[in-house]
């Protein structure tokens, strides 16, 4: 499996709460993932034989995955993504500290729950 079908499937799997737990503990999880898997893994190695260019293998791992050709937007890393960008730039260090220790307004992804 290539590296972008790997982290598509793994940002699915963290996007549902409980699922990394239920497929230690889930036969029925486990087999579905593992066909998901199998298939991607398949479906990349016909593409690549067939000569189909990166970005649209990508589209479509995406659609088959999240049912868009764009994948879901995971606003947390996007974020972090542009903070980084931020605190590369040159930017006075205060400025590039508050910058960073500015709370997201995007989604909380279901690792970094609050625990109660």
């Amino acid at each position: 499996m290539s590296e972008f079908a790997d982290d598509a499937l793994g940002r699915y799997l963290d996007q549902q709460p409980g699922m990394r737990e239920a497929l230690l503990h889930d036969p029925v999880q486990k087999a579905q993932i593992e066909a998901l898997r199998q298939t991607l893994t398949m479906m990349e190695r016909a593409l690549a034989d067939e000569g189909i260019p990166d970005e649209v293998r990508h589209r479509l791992i995406n659609r088959i995955i999240w049912g868009d050709p764009e994948g879901r937007v995971d606003v947390h890393a996007r974020m972090t993504s542009v903070r980084k960008q931020m605190l590369a730039a040159d930017l006075p260090p205060d400025l590039a500290r508050a910058w960073w220790e500015f709370p997201s307004a995007g989604p909380v992804r279901p690792d970094e729950e609050p625990t109660p």
